[in-house]
């Protein structure tokens, strides 16, 4: 499995809606964390930065996956930031071998980032993992 098989998956989760910037990078950083067992050893190396834990190479990855035609990165109407949503060919192009373990788990992360603030992503992300909030200017 490649850590692109991974965040197709974390983007496809969210039934064609887009994603925000830290939904994607808190849904990845978190299926680190939690379910280290579950990823590539080439998995994405998270610093803590201005809103908590980040990694350059998602976006990286995320423009690999629309060259590839799976993703669509759109701007956001009113906020002027980038979203990320599967394409139908990205749905049906998911890896196999994710297991049914790992899948659920995505889901239900990206269901939860979904349904919170982006002041209350980043709150719940510092609460379980405080050290990301060291370099933070995020004071909410």
């Amino acid at each position: 499995m490649k850590r692109t098989d991974l965040l197709l998956k974390i983007i496809a989760a969210a039934n064609g809606e887009p994603l925000t910037p830290a939904q994607l990078q808190k849904v990845a950083f978190i299926l680190g964390m939690e379910r280290p067992n579950h990823i590539p050893d080439d998995y994405y190396k998270f610093i803590k930065y201005d809103y908590g834990p980040f990694s350059a190479q998602v976006y990286r990855d995320a423009e690999q996956l629309e060259r590839e035609g799976k993703v669509i990165i759109s701007i956001h109407p009113r906020g002027g930031w980038r979203q990320y949503s599967a394409t139908i060919a990205g749905i049906q192009s998911e890896a196999q071998e994710i297991s049914d373990e790992v899948s659920t788990y995505i889901k239900d992360k990206v269901r939860w980032a979904r349904e919170l603030s982006f002041q209350e992503l980043v709150r719940a992300v510092y609460r379980k993992y405080p050290s990301f909030r060291e370099n933070s200017v995020f004071q909410g």
